[in-house]
């Protein structure tokens, strides 16, 4: 059941990933799996889903340098069972994803720090739980490595200097949601083509704002259709 349930989880992921395609024929059987990877020691590492299952990468086609608590994208085969773990892979490849924080900000000049760079969306990639929100992101890009993003509990409407923002039907608070707004710095990048990237968000600094609450509201700043309000369900607990 378990070999069942990840195959068809990973074949969802798929449809919005590009297959790979090696000249020798050789290559992944799952796609794109989002997960959290976890260090070992010497070199040794393994990788975590939302869910709490683990995989370990007892055979290796590429070389990975694992940072603990670091998001990854992986791509993969299924082998023969082992111990302490719940799938035993053979890793193709591994990709860093960035990997953001969450906070509360209550001024205008703490919000404006994080960013206020505009970014695109696939809608159908947005998966959050009690742990992590990620989704892909869109947004012009010539060196990646200087885009920072975070997410933020706005609060700065609580103040007298709060921002002069449209708020239609979309962007009103609803109960038992908590309204988040995404943060993007383009840290002075050269604007050049459109690109996709997952980014991945530690919920963890937030968690006293999630307590009870059923999901969130996201606001995102798009470029080509104003301000968007994505609203997510959080997992129910059992």
């Amino acid at each position: 059941m378990k070999k069942i349930g990840l195959l068809f989880l990973t074949a969802l992921l798929s449809l919005t990933l590009p297959a790979c395609n090696d000249d020798d024929g050789d290559y992944p059987y799952v796609y794109g799996l989002i997960t959290t990877v976890h260090t070992l020691g010497d070199k040794e590492y393994y990788f975590e889903r939302d869910n709490g299952q683990t995989l370990y990468p007892s055979e290796k086609s590429a070389t990975f340098e694992a940072e603990e608590g670091k998001r990854a994208v992986i791509y993969f085969d299924l082998l023969e069972g082992i111990p302490d773990y719940d799938y035993n892979i053979r890793l193709y490849r591994a990709e860093k994803i960035f990997t953001g924080t969450s906070q509360v900000v209550t001024t205008q000049e703490e919000l404006e720090a994080l960013g206020g760079d505009r970014t695109g969306f696939n809608l159908q990639t947005f998966n959050l739980t009690r742990k992590w929100l990620t989704f892909y992101a869109l947004y012009p890009v010539t060196d990646n490595s200087k885009h920072t993003f975070a997410l933020a509990v706005d609060r700065t409407h609580d103040a007298p200097e709060s921002r002069d923002i449209e708020v239609g039907s979309d962007g009103a608070s609803e109960e038992g949601y908590l309204d988040v707004v995404l943060c993007h710095s383009a840290g002075g990048d050269a604007a050049g083509y459109t690109q996709g990237y997952y980014i991945s968000f530690d919920l963890e600094p937030i968690a006293g704002e999630l307590e009870g609450m059923k999901g969130i509201k996201l606001r995102i700043d798009t470029f080509e259709n104003g301000t968007k309000y994505i609203k997510l369900d959080l997992p129910q607990e059992k």
